[in-house]
């Protein structure tokens, strides 16, 4: 899933022109604007015949840039994103919450921050 997930926003235009390649799992690129994403958490459906094929996620996708707007422009391009997975590899994706905060870059400097919290249906088969 991660890895199909990252492909998919990296080839989003309205991302791509925002961030270009800086989306990674789990860490945030020093270069802004940036966006980390982490499975927050994953626990696979079952029937009494076994996991049924479909996973579904909790992902968090955190945007930053130097200014409020900065943030909410990528997070609005990726949430376009996020509503455009291609099936039949992902089932559905539901925006769950969304949150704004601050954070600091290298330089110890605040950066804005918007935080989106997805839940997505994935067939791993």
């Amino acid at each position: 899933m991660e890895e199909a997930l990252i492909a998919h926003l990296l080839a989003w235009p309205a991302v791509a022109a925002i961030a270009g390649d800086r989306l990674d799992w789990g860490q945030r690129n020093a270069t802004l604007p940036p966006a980390r994403m982490q499975v927050v958490s994953s626990t696979p459906f079952h029937t009494f015949a076994g996991r049924d094929g479909l996973l579904p996620y909790r992902v968090q996708i955190d945007s930053f840039g130097l200014t409020y707007g900065d943030a909410k422009l990528l997070a609005r391009a990726i949430d376009e994103a996020m509503q455009a997975l291609p099936r039949p590899a992902f089932d559905s994706c539901f925006l769950l919450s969304e949150r704004d905060g601050q954070d600091k870059d290298a330089a110890d400097q605040p950066v804005h921050r918007n935080s989106r919290d997805y839940r997505i249906l994935h067939h791993t088969t």
